[in-house]
């Protein structure tokens, strides 16, 4: 069971900042519910605005105001900002202390919380010497662009790695060339921090210690900035996660201070008179003013322009000192005059303005702002284009990346403050009016971009539609857990096709995961001719009206959820190998379909070659088998014998059912696979061939917690004898066979295996199952007495070395400590959980693909050969001499075969662990849907 985790947030000490700490610690907690995290608030010793948290916001984010620090604060914001943090340190560490000791203290609490580590802004990195203290990692919280992550990492690389004067440099180029950026970057919009030496020493300082990080958040998402974030996986910079854009986009900010309720419904309610897309906001946030001869230029534009505008007019702070702007008392007094009254049908001078609230007012059609990244990113959210008007730190280079990007038009680029330049009304006008344009190219990629922001912090569901046998939906469940184990935010709904002729496979238990729902499918009547592959295309055709009709239930009944805070997106249909026509239904809701391939990555290559052979090259696939011995296949080592090609293609008919199956794989935008790059490196890499989508590597897939009870009631004590009995065996020493939920044998073939075990005076577990009635498409069923058809006196002569029995409960046996070998038919999911718990295997295939899992099972060095081309059609009858052989082969206690398995079942466990090749495999699908 997870134990609770405790994160502790350092956010700088800036309203931005703050935000997006907030904003990110409520998407963490509603993504896991045993996360608990700790803001620590350092106040400024000039400014009361941000020290207004909200610990209603979750009972598990938890605020600590730390105590007020005073110290020789210069009046530049890097010279005061590290020796703030430096001074803080301290207030951390009791902080803390005091937390975990609390927390201990917390007798009640059944799970104590384990500190996870610290989140630190970009500008505490020195809080990472506290995290060292406490022995936990450090994260970073980046709050700006990406591309401005990449600038500043850049550029400290340059000062360690290759002695470079950074400011010499700067004051000698015009322009740079910087990875996270698309082109070259004039080195006029870089931060204005890096305007003197000692400036540019304290910045680069503190990008060099982002590299001690374990990992860097970025309030930023890929489909905005794919460029920088691809930039910095140069396998110098710690992970990347790009997990905005996260903003307080209900906020009614009105905490700022009580009486502005009232200014904001002023404002909302002449927003609501004014035509869609006709309003000019402009704002520059929160310490953001302008000169007296600045403003007059703002004024006379948009007078002259005759648009209709919001203008948050803030006045500047006294010369000298580090306070904020303030409203003004009365405007006019900077103003030219007589221009409110001038403007009075068309336009509002506001001082404080409710940001969010207005850029989300449909009346709002462009944006003049500051370009602080907040506000670029509040206003790509709501799809209104931005005219750059950037003023001090990053903004110019956020400028500069949103007119890369085609999401802003330019006013000035490079303006800042403490420069004392004025922009002249004629700049404005073009500027503002550029952005008031309708059909404009940057109001239609801001409104693309706008889309894809939405739609990378939604719920997504997937809709998993399994073919109707057990190995597959057991796979079916287990990839399902696995992928809401790895993401939060993913839902699953499993829609269950019912066999007419079997009641098994409908036990579904929706006690797994909340985020995993069954559903069972109304059954269908078909048609149904006795040879697999013929019956598997109709009968899942006969279900597409039905699929259809539960994922549109689906969607309806979510929307209608009206307390849903998060909306989930269809985000795909997820079909097994068998159920290629689930396409159509996919195509016809919009999404895209991923195939999930429950056998190995070589039979899958099997198939897609044979298909490609048939559909690119025109041969007779039928032919082609029945007239050669054997055949190249790129996915296996060792050319492969056509008689262990999977029984479907020995009829013409059949073959042509396989192929087209496999011909519709390649439709797919991905295809999931259950195995792991360990045991199958060869197949694997087969598969990258520019033909074939993209393959996720993501077993072993196994119920490996399954009791096996829930297949009759009545199993449980049958599953405790046995148990019981191998308790008291020595290990390794039990030979277990099973053929799986439809294998079953002839009586001449009983008796040989019966033969074989009782000479060879192995212990021996045997699930023994009585075939169906010929002619039906049945299971086998349990003996009703099983001396019927055993050698007589066989029970009588082996109890004390055997046991014969019905069902098996094959995971826990083949888990249990004095089981040594596998007699196995060789389905995938039993050859995998035989390679988990480290038991060798020996092949007895009897029918679908399990003859070609056999060969790749030898070939791979897993298991020896009783029978590899055993079909269950053809009625051979196996000699005793022949499974004799093969059994005691398999028990060997220091063959290469045993020793192999064991490695292969080490790498299997660790491919699933945090890190792990599979685990991997399965984020890197998770982030392409």
């Amino acid at each position: 069971m997870k134990k609770p985790a405790e994160l502790v947030f350092i956010p700088a000490p800036g309203i931005g900042h703050i935000i997006s700490t907030v904003e990110i610690a409520k998407q963490l907690v509603a993504r896991d519910d045993q996360l608990f995290i700790t803001i620590l608030i350092m106040k400024l010793p000039f400014d009361k605005l941000f020290t207004n948290t909200d610990s209603s916001i979750s009972h598990r984010i938890n605020f600590i105001n730390l105590p007020e620090t005073v110290v020789d604060i210069p009046l530049v914001f890097l010279s005061f900002v590290n020796p703030f943090v430096e001074s803080h340190k301290i207030h951390v560490k009791e902080a803390v202390t005091k937390l975990l000791t609390d927390q201990s203290a917390q007798s009640e609490s059944k799970n104590p919380r384990v500190l996870a580590g610290f989140v630190i802004d970009m500008f505490c990195t020195s809080m990472i010497d506290v995290a060292n203290e406490f022995g936990v990692p450090s994260f970073l919280f980046y709050t700006s662009s990406a591309a401005m992550l990449g600038l500043w990492l850049h550029l400290a690389s340059l000062r360690n790695e290759h002695d470079k004067d950074i400011y010499e440099l700067i004051n000698s180029s015009t322009e740079f060339v910087i990875p996270s950026f698309v082109n070259p970057v004039p080195t006029k919009v870089f931060p204005s921090e890096l305007s003197d030496k000692e400036g540019v020493a304290i910045f680069l300082d503190f990008g060099t210690r982002f590299r001690e990080t374990k990992g860097i958040l970025v309030n930023t998402f890929s489909e905005l900035e794919a460029h920088a974030i691809h930039s910095l996986s140069d396998g110098k910079t710690p992970p990347v996660y790009p997990v905005g854009p996260l903003l307080n986009l209900k906020s009614d900010d009105t905490r700022v201070a009580p009486d502005k309720a009232r200014e904001k419904s002023d404002i909302l309610d002449w927003l609501d008179d004014q035509p869609p897309l006709s309003v000019l906001f402009l704002c520059f946030g929160s310490m953001g003013s302008f000169c007296e001869a600045q403003v007059k230029e703002i004024a006379c534009a948009l007078e002259h322009s005759g648009l209709r505008f919001l203008w948050s007019l803030r006045q500047p702070p006294p010369k000298g000192t580090l306070t904020l702007p303030s409203d003004y008392a009365d405007p006019k007094a900077v103003l030219p005059e007589g221009f409110l009254d001038r403007t009075a049908t068309t336009g509002k001078v506001l001082g404080w303005a409710p940001q969010v609230a207005i850029l989300s007012h449909p009346a709002v059609g462009g944006f003049v702002s500051h370009c602080g990244w907040n506000s670029a990113l509040e206003s790509i959210w709501h799809g209104v284009p931005i005219a750059t008007w950037p003023m001090y730190a990053e903004q110019q280079s956020n400028a500069f990346e949103l007119l890369e990007l085609g999401l802003a038009v330019e006013i000035k680029m490079d303006f800042k403050t403490e420069s004392e330049v004025v922009v002249s009304a004629e700049e404005i006008e073009r500027g503002i009016k550029e952005v008031m344009e309708l059909d404009s190219d940057t109001r239609k990629r801001v409104k693309v971009t706008s889309e894809k922001g939405k739609k990378a912090l939604e719920f997504g569901e997937l809709v998993f539609v399994p073919a109707p046998g057990i190995g597959h939906i057991i796979s079916t469940v287990e990839i399902a857990k696995q992928l809401v184990a790895q993401d939060d935010q993913l839902f699953i709904t499993i829609l269950i096709m019912k066999l007419p002729f079997d009641k098994l496979f409908t036990n579904t238990d929706s006690s797994i995961s909340h985020r995993i729902n069954f559903i069972n499918l109304p059954e269908t009547l078909v048609d149904i001719p006795l040879v697999f592959p013929f019956f598997v295309n109709p009968f899942v055709e006969s279900h597409k009206i039905h699929v259809k009709e539960a994922v549109t239930k689906l969607l309806t009944d979510q929307s209608a959820q009206s307390e849903s805070k998060n909306p989930r997106a269809l985000a795909g249909f997820v079909i097994d190998m068998f159920c290629t026509s689930m396409i159509d239904v996919a195509n016809e809701f919009g999404v895209p379909s991923f195939l999930f391939y429950t056998s190995s990555a070589a039979m899958l290559g099997l198939w897609l070659h044979l298909a490609s052979l048939r559909n690119e090259h025109d041969k007779d696939i039928y032919e082609l088998i029945n007239s050669s011995t054997e055949l190249v296949i790129p996915s296996f080592v060792n050319p492969v014998p056509t008689k262990v090609f999977p029984s479907e293609l020995s009829d013409k008919e059949g073959a042509a059912i396989f192929l087209d199956f496999g011909t519709r794989f390649r439709e797919t935008k991905g295809i999931l696979v259950n195995t792991f790059s360990e045991l199958e490196a060869h197949a694997i890499h087969s598969l990258s061939d520019g033909k074939t989508p993209p393959v996720y590597p993501v077993g072993p897939l196994l119920n490996l917690k399954s009791d096996d009870t829930r297949v009759a009631p009545d199993k449980a004590r049958e599953k405790s004898d046995i148990l019981d009995w191998l308790d008291d065996q020595p290990p390794l020493s039990v030979l277990f066979l099973c053929f799986g939920s439809m294998g079953s044998f002839c009586e001449a073939q009983v008796k040989e295996i019966a033969c074989a075990l009782e000479h060879s005076g192995l212990r021996f577990l045997w699930s023994l199952r009585k075939p169906p009635p010929k002619g039906t498409l049945t299971l086998p069923s349990d003996y009703a007495d099983p001396k019927a058809v055993l050698p007589e006196g066989f029970l009588d002569r082996t109890a004390t070395t055997g046991k014969v029995l019905g069902w098996a409960p094959q995971v826990a046996i083949l888990s249990h400590p004095a089981v040594g070998g596998f007699v196995s038919h060789c389905g995938w999911n039993s050859a995998l959980e035989s390679i988990w718990h480290g038991v060798p295997i020996a092949t007895w295939p009897m029918y679908a693909e399990q003859q070609s899992n056999a060969f790749e099972l030898l070939e791979l060095g897993l298991a020896v050969e009783i029978k590899m081309d055993y079909k269950t059609e053809s009625e051979v009858v196996v000699s005793a001499e022949e499974i004799e052989r093969g059994i005691k082969e398999v028990m060997e206690l220091d063959s290469d075969t045993r020793k192999r398995v064991k490695e292969t079942s080490e790498k299997g466990k660790k491919a699933l662990e945090f890190g792990g090749s599979s685990y991997t495999s399965l984020g890197r699908f998770i982030d392409q849907i």
